[in-house]
């Protein structure tokens, strides 16, 4: 989320309410009522209302200064800053002694950043009253804005000399110390102030912004309390205190607090924005959207807001609708790293890795030490099976942020998948050291000490990850996202009734077809293939751009037999972008003998996967297209993509079964390489061995698969046959 607001020091732009020579026309005063009307709305903050009564007066000729210097609040208080300075300039052109309308065009320039020109507009407003405070501060803060820093010192000097036993002066020195970040001074300034004049609302409340800066919040309540003792209608006081409670992780107080905010303004936009990162923070995420969204009726113009309710929606799980609040953040500042990193996230949970790197690398172009962007296009690299690729992004983002726990997750996971197992669980113990409570992690060590042998240990992990996973539901039952995580440890642990408890609860709390689709998949390898079609039916309904739900009902149809309501599911997929869709197609056309479908279902992808290569492989062989069959295995082994073992392990098979030993052991061979723990690849191994008649080496093959897998039926099973021929 981008950062909150903690209203500190905003610029004011004064109202006028003196009044000009009276009308002497039945015209001018209809104008003066309009003027008089107009003023009322200013002060109630309904500027749009105030403009067009500001205009109706100038059309009636009241053509007076207070009158253009109040149009211009107005337009300043809509953003309107270009307008707004226009408006004041018709002011001092009407009357060139009118500091009033001088120092809010300086305003104006700097609310634009244009700061040599508010110098030159708050110069004149002091030329013509030297001892204005309101300039003389203005001025100050700007020239620091600036880096000039003894112009800035002199100005404020000239500040505290006109009024140097006031509070609203030693106020107005705490906000130029907080500006140049002497916090500690401030609050000296302040508490100055606050013994000055006790009843002074402004400088309670910029004490407790200093002390909230200080990370005092105890304090910075208490002050805040003072402020709002002594104007309860102090909104600045009731939003400030309300987040300073956020940091306190006193939820409902600050809540409260932004309530009472928004009461007496309804269009303070920095409480709807504190309320929507309240609510993001405790995980109320369809009340942030809707906080966020009334900050955004407020002010268009702020690429933050647009990038938090982006990623309020992306909390949610609807990444798809997320996208669009992020590309709005960055119509409004296109330099937004935050945002063009955010859209490549977005299209990372769902699955579209490739589209996503043009997104990264964006904002890496932007800011090219962003840790978290070096971390996202390393975790895509590496989903796109450019594992080496992806590491070296991963290690580039922990250098930045070593306390990242899911960059370390992600790098565990790139490790993993090159086979690199001890440095991945080190990597896991470092996820962990950072966040005790992260299941995921948990999880994922469990899996890799199961593959280092350690089932022991392993089954800690898994303890440990179901008991995290319990507290954080007792927290937050609602949360859909724990209930998939944990329903995809439970289905891993064959707890598959439990499993299907929880991807329906995470399905019906989702607004992503994940669970949903993960659901089928299971009831489909249960044996299920009707209840499959359930959820399936579901996610295709409730998220018809989403290939995997068509994808999944496809699955659904041709395990029920179902093929061309199966065909047309894929169909359906591909045509949503589904990468996997014509592997599917391929897959059940070859399923049902029609080989030469299958192979016109794999034509025009521009790369295929290693699994659509082996299936292709699969397909050549049963046309007794040997060659081919082979050049497919090879090109499985040299893609980019996952399994490398498996696909030696295949071509070992299929030279096998060609009587070919010799070769097929040394495919064997390189799959053991890529992955000694696998207990399937020490019997393949196994066969090749037997096959050449080297029984005793067959025999040191089998002992070891059957040492990693005690269960493993197979194996046994020749083992015994060996044991008899002895």
């Amino acid at each position: 989320m981008g950062a909150p607001f903690l209203m500190r020091g905003s610029m004011v732009f004064p109202l006028a309410v003196a009044l000009a020579t009276v009308p002497a026309t039945e015209d001018l005063a209809r104008g003066e009522a309009e003027f008089l009307r107009g003023n009322v709305h200013c002060d109630a903050r309904e500027f749009a209302e105030a403009v067009a009564c500001y205009e109706r007066a100038a059309k009636f000729g009241y053509d007076d200064h207070v009158m253009w210097n109040n149009r211009g609040v107005a337009l300043d208080g809509l953003g309107r800053h270009e307008d707004a300075i226009a408006a004041y300039t018709r002011a001092m052109q009407r009357n060139a002694a009118y500091e009033i309308a001088a120092y809010n065009l300086g305003n104006a320039y700097a609310q634009l950043g244009q700061f040599d020109e508010a110098l030159v507009a708050y110069d004149r407003a002091l030329a013509i009253k030297p001892d204005y405070p309101d300039a003389l501060f203005d001025k100050a803060m700007v020239l620091a804005r600036l880096g000039r820093a003894k112009p800035a010192l002199q100005a404020y000097e000239a500040l505290v000399r006109s009024d140097g036993a006031n509070a609203v002066a030693w106020s107005k020195r705490g906000e130029f110390l907080e500006e140049l970040n002497k916090v500690e001074e401030a609050v000296a300034a302040y508490q100055a102030a606050t013994v000055a004049d006790p009843a002074d609302a402004d400088a309670w409340t910029g004490l407790g912004d200093s002390l909230y800066a200080l990370e005092r919040y105890e304090e910075a309540v208490e002050a805040y309390d003072r402020a709002i003792a002594a104007d309860p209608d102090n909104e600045e006081a009731w939003n400030n205190k309300g987040f300073t409670f956020f940091m306190l992780g006193i939820h409902d107080e600050a809540l409260a607090c932004y309530e009472k905010a928004l009461a007496i303004n309804p269009t303070y936009k920095q409480a709807w924005y504190n309320k929507g990162y309240t609510f993001h923070g405790i995980h109320r995420l369809e009340e942030a959207v809707a906080a966020y969204q009334k900050a955004i009726e407020l002010d268009r113009g702020d690429e933050v807001l647009w990038n938090n309710l982006g990623n309020a929606l992306y909390n949610l799980g609807r990444y798809d609708e997320s996208i669009p609040y992020f590309e709005r953040g960055l119509e409004v500042n296109p330099e937004y790293e935050i945002a063009w990193n955010n859209i490549g996230n977005a299209l990372n949970k769902m699955g579209r890795h490739a589209e996503s790197l043009k997104y990264h690398d964006k904002s890496l172009e932007i800011k090219p030490d962003f840790d978290y962007a070096l971390y996202a296009k390393g975790h895509a690299l590496d989903n796109l099976g450019r594992h080496e690729e992806g590491l070296e992004l991963i290690g580039q983002s922990l250098e930045l942020n070593p306390n990242y726990d899911h960059a370390w997750m992600a790098k565990a996971e790139a490790l993993h998948r090159l086979g690199r197992l001890e440095e991945a669980r080190d990597a896991l113990n470092n996820a962990l050291i950072l966040n005790g409570e992260y299941e995921e992690a948990w999880v994922f060590r469990g899996k890799i000490l199961e593959e280092m042998g350690n089932a022991l240990e392993a089954e800690r992990c898994y303890d440990e990850a179901l008991q995290c996973f319990r507290a954080s539901l007792d927290l937050d039952p609602e949360n859909a996202e724990l209930h998939y995580h944990r329903a995809l440890l439970l289905e891993d642990l064959e707890r598959v009734d439990e499993a299907i408890d929880d991807y329906a609860a995470a399905a019906s709390k989702s607004h992503s077809a994940e669970a949903l689709v993960r659901l089928s998949a299971l009831l489909l390898r249960l044996g299920r293939p009707a209840d499959a079609l359930v959820p399936a039916d579901e996610a295709r309904s409730r998220h018809p751009a989403d290939p995997r739900g068509w994808l999944a009902a496809g699955r659904a149809f041709a395990a029920t037999g179902r093929g061309a309501e199966a065909i047309e599911s894929f169909e359906k997929a591909k045509a949503s972008g589904a990468g996997e869709a014509s592997l599917e197609l391929a897959r059940w056309h070859h399923s049902i003998g029609g080989d030469a479908e299958a192979l016109d279902a794999l034509k025009g992808e521009a790369q295929l996967s290693s699994e659509a290569l082996l299936l292709r492989a699969d397909i050549h062989a049963a046309l007794g297209r040997t060659d081919e069959a082979l050049a497919d295995h090879d090109a499985a082994i040299r893609s980019p993509s996952e399994g490398r073992d498996l696909a030696y392990r295949r071509k070992g098979q299929r030279l096998l079964d060609l009587g070919r030993p010799k070769e097929a052991i040394a495919a064997f061979d390189a799959a053991l390489g890529l992955r000694p723990t696998d207990p399937e690849a020490w019997l393949d191994a196994a066969r090749g061995w037997q096959a050449l008649g080297q029984t005793a080496r067959a025999r040191k093959m089998l002992d070891e698969a059957i040492r990693l897998d005690p269960q493993n039926v197979e194996a046994r099973r020749l083992r015994s046959e060996a044991a008899v021929a002895d």
